[in-house]
């Protein structure tokens, strides 16, 4: 008799076990799933990004947006996945984008603590699939407003550290830039995910 129940008890415990371990799996799964959905990357820009980007442009002075939250920091792990920030910028006078006249430029701010004093410049432009400190036409444009993907990968063992970037915008081929912004690339811990 005591064998009988002692070979049920374990059967129980098999059960048990292997429900316990399905839920966790699952359970992990799910979680993956939420948080690779809610990053903030844009890799290319389609109409629906396009649309948060001009619903970005709530007060009229604003000639540029950023698709990151108010803090303007990009976090990207150090894994070497491509990933990337979405822009737009509108003309100054509110006249319809001429594809060949409104450009962007990227810069890297050197004068700070930042990723270039820890990894030099080279290795930080190396991040970035666009050219910097050079002009960029824009990827699509609607009306006023030309948007942009700006696409970074930050190899596997990067050092933690942050970045600033500046966006110019410049129209009609002048030399100066017509508006300045910033963002922050802050290359983080790569996570279980």
């Amino acid at each position: 008799m005591q064998k009988k129940g002692a070979m049920e008890l374990s059967i129980s415990t098999i059960v048990v076990i292997v429900l316990a371990m399905s839920m966790l799996i699952l359970g992990l799964v799910l979680v993956r799933t939420i948080f690779k959905g809610a990053t903030e990357s844009v890799t290319e820009i389609d109409s629906k990004v396009k649309g948060e980007i001009k619903n970005l442009f709530v007060d009229e002075n604003t000639k540029i947006v950023l698709k990151l939250g108010s803090d303007k920091i990009f976090r990207i792990r150090a894994d070497g996945t491509l990933s990337g920030v979405g822009f737009g910028a509108r003309t100054t006078d509110g006249s319809t984008v001429k594809i060949n006249e409104m450009k962007y430029k990227l810069t890297l701010d050197t004068k700070s603590e930042n990723c270039v004093s820890l990894l030099k410049l080279t290795k930080v432009t190396q991040f970035f699939k666009q050219d910097l400190d050079s002009q960029i036409q824009f990827d699509g444009f609607e009306g006023d407003t030309a948007f942009a993907a700006i696409q970074i990968s930050v190899p596997e063992g990067t050092p933690l550290c942050s970045q600033k970037v500046y966006i110019d915008v410049y129209e009609g081929g002048a030399v100066d830039p017509s508006v300045r912004e910033f963002f922050i690339i802050d290359v983080i811990r790569k996570g279980l995910f």
